[in-house]
């Protein structure tokens, strides 16, 4: 999208046309540009906008930004964003996600651990395709980029308190910030989320489930003195989830295994449970618990240099805590009742930018980049011989290394006036190394005890290069080809591969080669904005999760060709006054061009119609990749003297249907679905205070996020579900 549609400041007469946009600012190149100059196919959202569509945590943005999908997971070490249908969703430790998320300038690394919450936002910024030359680490699809807000220059206070009816919902979040003296600044946010209720409900143990508990603080402060700005930034986040239950979303006869048979079928009898899209019910006797914690802390140094050269330093670190147990087997018998995972991932980045003049008819920026992880990991499966099948626990203990060094180039060249040419280039070392201990009988696994290391390292590329021409200051267009990459990956979450196969178990390095043709245009006094792109993108080596029904698990290949290609379009206007539309829309067709040895069906599985090396999915769409994706978000005002005003909002995002299992099984598709909401409200004082009712999923629409097989439970598939209608009020005080 191009963004919230909002007044500039209004000094017309009534003869005068309507104030119009205000110009969007992003970082996507490293420096403060305006998004008509930025040759890269971007969404951006304000945090106001963010606010007053409810989308509060990273999963949600799938509802305001076309193209970009979530995949959840039973943890959220296996979740995971899509960009243009392409993205990584593993449990795996030893494998990242093709779409990077950027945290006030740091990576924020593999996992669960770019799942944080939206407070205190000042945008953020989707960029779709290739990212690698200016983006640090693996972001062969797409990177999104969050911005904090940063410390004002006058004292300012703001307050929002929200409660939403269906989940018993409350989120308070605050923020004061001013100046300290008159070189340095400050800024505290913090925001505390609980819910008294569930979007599932638990027969078996007469609770709600899926509800959550969050609280976050962020200290901000920066000094400015001469050419010198320090700025620094503490961020803690906590997280304590009943979360995430699944329900079952239907079953296949044809493929029923004994397990199905002897303890599902009677349990979903016994409770009167239908399997089916509308299905909220959860039927698992065992725990239901993820506890995350999130510290990260960024020191940025700029140095302005002589002749208008800037130097400038961002070093960063990032810990990331996971401790979750779930029922994994969801029914009221104990299967596999008490599995647990802990992680614990501790990143360190560092990056060096000599940045030069802006009023030169050469812009560049050169830089070298340094980033380190390890994460630790501690599972137990099971946990007890109390389960049906009379296995004790299998416990896994593993360490992944992960480092990347590399030195990049990126500018921009006006050859003649209203032309441009622009290129960068960056190179990459990366080194990965996995040592691995099991031991236990659970069943899902091959008993014993196993222990391995295996290590790989890549030296490798990306770069852009394209042509730009803007033949006035609010009319723009440009062509662009990109290479992306993403690291080489391990798996190390299959059965014995790992251990007895470790040639099988290193995929190699995802890359991209991207071409985009896109508009950046102004119309009627700068009262429209209207950015369109098409692009192809063909991958080679892509890594793809899916489940295996042979071993019940998620496992990772490397497919061999993919081919996404398609339109983005965003727009915002002000067709009159008081009067503010916005929206996007995305294409994509995306398909894999050559991938063999893909994991069979269930049902291929059980007719025994699986070709011993696996089913060819070349020329068939990727999954969970709606063809076609929109939203649409209008607000009207009515000023009604004295500073005040009401005005009414609807939002709606709409999404092509879909199938979810990365085998393709059929049983997995999720149909078109579209979600409303609307908001009327008042603002006071000049929109000092805001008090306004909402509805979220008006017309309660049941669509799942992620429909995938139920593990243990063969020709039984379970569900993740999208919110259902919620309402409420919210209360926001500006200072």
């Amino acid at each position: 999208m191009v963004g919230a549609p909002a007044w500039a400041q209004d000094t017309t007469t009534p003869e005068q046309p309507a104030s119009g946009l205000e110009d969007i600012v992003v970082t996507a190149q490293k420096r403060a540009q305006g998004l008509a100059e930025v040759p890269i196919s971007i969404a951006v959202v304000s945090g106001d906008e963010l606010r007053r569509a409810g989308v509060n945590r990273v999963e949600d943005l799938y509802n305001i930004a076309p193209s970009l999908s979530f995949s959840p997971a039973q943890s959220s070490s296996g979740a995971g964003l899509r960009l243009r249908g392409v993205g990584s969703a593993a449990f795996g430790s030893a494998t990242e996600p093709s779409v990077s998320t950027i945290v006030d300038g740091i990576v924020s690394g593999p996992g669960g651990s770019a799942l944080v919450d939206l407070f205190d936002v000042e945008r953020i910024e989707v960029l779709r395709g290739p990212q690698g030359t200016l983006f640090g680490k693996n972001s062969s699809a797409g990177a999104v980029n969050i911005v904090s807000r940063a410390p004002t220059d006058m004292f300012t206070t703001s307050a929002d308190l929200r409660y939403a009816g269906r989940l018993g919902e409350l989120r308070a979040e605050a923020a004061v910030s001013g100046p300290i003296t008159d070189d340095w600044r400050a800024r505290l946010s913090g925001f505390v989320l609980t819910q008294g209720k569930g979007q599932i409900h638990n027969p078996v143990k007469n609770n709600d489930e899926n509800k959550r508990d969050r609280t976050g603080v962020r200290f901000r402060t920066d000094y400015r003195s001469g050419g010198t700005t320090i700025d620094a930034i503490l961020q803690y986040e906590e997280q304590d989830n009943a979360c995430c239950r699944t329900s079952f979303y239907g079953l296949d006869p044809r493929a029923y295994g004994a397990l199905t048979r002897l303890y599902l079928l009677p349990a979903l009898a016994q409770y009167g449970v239908v399997p089916g899209p509308d299905n909220r019910v959860s039927l698992a006797d065992g725990p239901l618990n993820e506890h995350t914690s999130t510290f990260q802390g960024t020191l940025t140094i700029a140095q302005e240099l002589g002749g208008g050269y800037v130097l400038r330093a961002i070093t960063g670190y990032r810990r990331w805590k996971e401790l979750d147990t779930i029922d994994v087997d969801g029914v009221n018998v104990n299967v596999g009742n008490d599995p647990r995972q802990q992680r614990d991932l501790k990143l360190f980045s560092g990056e060096l930018q000599l940045i030069s003049p802006e009023n030169r008819p050469l812009r560049w920026v050169l830089g070298a980049y340094y980033y380190q992880h390890t994460l630790d990991t501690n599972t137990i499966t099971a946990g007890g011989a109390g389960t049906i099948l009379g296995q004790s626990s299998t416990q896994g203990i593993g360490e992944t290394r992960t480092k990347n060094v590399a030195v990049f180039a990126d500018g921009t060249l006006t050859v003649v006036p209203k032309v441009e040419v622009f290129a960068g280039l960056r190179g990459l070392h990366e080194t990965l190394a996995v040592d691995n201990y099991r031991s236990g009988n659970y069943f899902a696994f091959t008993p014993g005890t196993f222990q391995g290391s295996i290590s790989t390292d890549d030296t490798n590329w990306v770069g852009r290069a394209g042509i730009r021409f803007a033949p006035t200051g609010r009319q723009s267009v440009y062509l662009s080809v990109s290479r992306g990459y993403k690291g080489k990956a391990i798996d190390n979450n299959t059965g014995n591969v790992f251990f007895l196969n470790p040639a099988r178990a290193v995929l190699n390095p995802e890359t991209v080669l991207s071409y985009e043709l896109g508009t950046r245009t102004s119309w009627f006094a700068n009262r429209l904005k209207l950015n369109a792109t098409l692009f192809l993108s063909k991958f080679q080596n892509y890594q793809a999760s899916s489940f295996d029904n042979v071993t019940s698990s998620q496992i990772l290949r490397n497919a061999g060709k993919l081919r996404s290609r398609g339109v983005e379009a965003d727009f915002a206007a002000i067709p009159w006054q008081g009067f503010s539309l916005s929206g996007g829309l995305a294409y994509v067709d995306a398909i894999y061009e050559e991938y063999l040895g893909a994991p069979c069906t269930s049902v291929q599985n059980a007719l025994k119609t699986c070709p011993a090396t696996g089913q060819n999915l070349s020329g068939r769409k990727l999954s969970n990749n709606p063809d076609w994706q929109f939203n649409l978000r209008g607000q009207q005002g009515f000023p009604i003297g004295g500073g005040a005003e009401l005005y009414v909002r609807g939002d709606y995002s709409w999404r092509s249907s879909v199938i979810y299992g990365g085998d393709l099984n059929p049983a997995t598709y999720q149909p078109a679905w579209g979600i409303a909401g609307f908001r009327v409200g008042t603002t006071i004082d000049n929109g000092r205070l805001d008090i306004s009712g909402f509805v979220e999923n008006a017309f309660d629409k049941s669509y799942a996020l992620r429909i995938y097989d139920s593990p243990g439970f063969t020709g039984a598939y379970s569900a993740f579900f999208g919110p259902a209608r919620t309402w409420g009020i919210e209360l926001r005080s500006r200072l």
